[in-house]
Parts: structure tokens; sequence; C-alpha cells
């Protein structure tokens, strides 16, 4: 008999859960000017962005309060909680700090060779020319928890304000419009009892709300239903499985492989690629990225993950290294369609990965 996941959700009701009036007294609340949860890319340029944009009309920045821009942010501190390959195209960055020198972002350097391998369980063949979505020559190869540490700075640098450590729980909605977020509590024990630092969550009350939590956050998915802003067809999503190796050899180039080893059938629905991306002389960062829409329930993307590392091309790449760090992140990949029909509601709007 087939098993659906959705036969044994969580019994959580979002729109119950998750949205909400403001409850604390009036003067009890935190007023900002613009509230942003989500310390990721997407809300620390916004939080930058708003600070510029501020800077030429100070009455307005003087209308939203002593502090114009809050950020939420779950992690300990910008950065702490992002996880990707990465390969940045640079055009955002030049829009974001004209000033600032290549050679000061934090990256390691741009691409000058990239190769795509299709691989057998032996082989690995190079696609000839390079495919265009895997072209990257120019783009910069960084970490994405080294750019938000460096986009974090910078904006508290541009007067930002932000929370570490502090969850974004609710959505604060009164008649119709977002009001900010409710913060979540802290000091709870794993059964949610209250421990002797407890504290409880506050209201953060903003002029706008700015939804950056990533995928899957639950007030944007919260948002979404609640103010039906669905999109025509249902979200997708892929799971990305990475890991950094201290290797002996340099790598020269930057590499993306499909095929082996998944399942070419059909009836598996096995769908997917891996990177490799040099991180300077001495270390490698590596992943496997396949589409959660497979058919074999048995499948593990971490299993298959360490089957690819057996391959002769990674085997020589990895071979006398060590692991130094590890993780797993699910991505959008729905496309235009899976989009919300709206990124914006009275008071709101969505951004970065969940408007994806």
């Amino acid at each position: 008999m087939a098993v659906a996941p959705l036969d044994y959700a969580p019994d959580v009701s979002p729109p119950e859960e998750f949205i909400g009036p403001p409850t604390d007294p009036e003067d009890e609340r935190i007023e900002v000017g613009v509230v942003i949860v989500g310390g990721g890319p997407a809300g620390l340029a916004c939080a930058i962005r708003l600070t510029q944009l501020l800077e030429q009309e100070p009455a307005l920045a003087e209308s939203l309060g002593e502090v114009p821009v809050a950020l939420v942010e779950k992690g300990k501190a910008t950065g702490s909680h992002l996880l990707s390959g990465a390969m940045m195209e640079p055009s955002a960055m030049r829009k974001l700090f004209p000033d600032l020198d290549e050679s000061d972002w934090p990256t390691f350097g741009t691409v000058d060779t990239d190769t795509v391998y299709f691989l057998t369980k032996r082989r690995a063949i190079p696609l000839k020319p390079t495919p265009p979505p895997f072209r990257n020559h120019g783009n910069h190869v960084t970490s994405i928890a080294r750019l938000g540490r460096f986009l974090g700075e910078k904006a508290e640098e541009a007067g930002v304000y932000i929370l570490p450590e502090t969850a974004g729980y609710k959505l604060l909605v009164e008649d119709g419009v977002v009001r900010g977020v409710r913060t979540g509590d802290k000091g709870r024990g794993r059964d949610g009892e209250p421990l002797p630092n407890f504290e409880p969550g506050s209201d953060l009350i903003g002029r706008a709300t700015v939804l950056a939590e990533g995928t899957q956050g639950h007030l944007t998915g919260a948002a979404i239903g609640y103010f039906d802003l669905a999109g025509d067809d249902p979200p997708q999503w892929e799971l990305g499985v990475k890991e950094v190796w201290e290797v002996q050899k340099p790598l020269d180039r930057v590499i993306h492989t499909m095929g082996w080893p998944l399942r070419f059938a059909a009836k598996y629905r096995e769908f997917g690629g891996s990177f490799i991306y040099p991180m300077g002389e001495d270390r490698v960062s590596m992943g496997l990225v396949i589409g959660l829409d497979y058919r074999d329930a048995t499948f593990s993307v971490h299993d298959v993950f360490q089957e690819l590392k057996t391959h002769p091309l990674v085997r020589r790449i990895l071979e006398g290294g060590k692991r130094v760090a590890w993780g797993a992140k699910t991505i959008p990949s729905g496309g235009w369609f899976a989009m919300p029909d709206r990124l914006w509601t009275p008071g709101m709007v969505i951004a970065g990965d969940g408007a994806s």
C-alpha cells in the first residue's frame, strides 16, 4: 500500500499557530521602521540597500524612528546558518558596493576554467562546448557563509540593528495588514518547559516587514496560505549535500558533473548533479544536488553522495585529504510557475529563496 508523507503531517495549523495580532501591551512593543526576517544574502542586501536609500531621504529616515531597519537572525551570527557551493555572479555586489574593489570581496577569486563531465561508473566524459548554464567564466567562487558574515558586518556599519539568536515566530496581522513579527521565546527546555534563563518573545512592530527566511520558511509558508498568494504550480525542492575538504593539491578549475551515480531509467525519476569548487590553495567544496521528486523511497542523497566520492575523477581530487565541514539544505527548483502569484501583501514583501 502506498504511503504519502502528507498523511503524516505534523499537528500544526500554520494560520492559527503562526499568524495573529500583537499581544504585548503597546508600551512594551519594540517599534522599528522596517523589520527584516532572515540574515541571508537577500535579507542582508535588502537591509544594506534600504540604509543607502534612507541616506538620500533624511526626513523619511527620521520618520522611521531610532531604528529605521532591524533584522532578526536565528543563528548566532549572520552566515552561521548559510550553506551553498557557491558560485556568485558579480553584478549585484557591484551595484550594492560600487566603491568597493573586487579584491576586497569575500571570495576565492574569479573562474578562469570550468568543465562539465558526464559520468559513468569508471569514466568522466567532458561535454564540449560547456553547456551555457554551466559557463561561469568571470563569476566568483565564494562561501555563502563567509559572504553572510561580510554582509552582516557591512549592514551593521550602515546602521542596521541586527538581533542574532532571535527567531521570527509569528507574523503579526491586524485588519489584513502585516504589522511585524513576534520573536520566539528563549530559554525553554526540549519539552517546552521554561528554564531558569527563560525570556519571552517580543512583538517587533514595523512599518513594513520583509520575509527573507530562505527555503521553506514557516512564516513565509503561513503568509502564502493566509493571504492566498500561491502560484499556479506547487513548490518543488531539491536537496543539496555538501562537504568541504582540505586537499593536498590545489584545484585549478570549477567542475560540474551529471550522470552516475544516479540511475538513468525514467521510472526512478532521479535528476541532479554535482559540483566541485576550489576554495583557495588547499580546500575544495563539493556537493550533490538531487530533485526531491524521486520515486524510490529508499533513495538517500547522503548515501549516493558518498558513492560519488569513489569515482576516479573525484577520488584523485580528494586523495590524501580530509573532510573538515559538511551540511545539507533544500533548494527551490519549481521555476516561474511555482513562484507565488504575488510577492507582497499590505505591510509585507517576500524576498530571496522564499520567493522562488
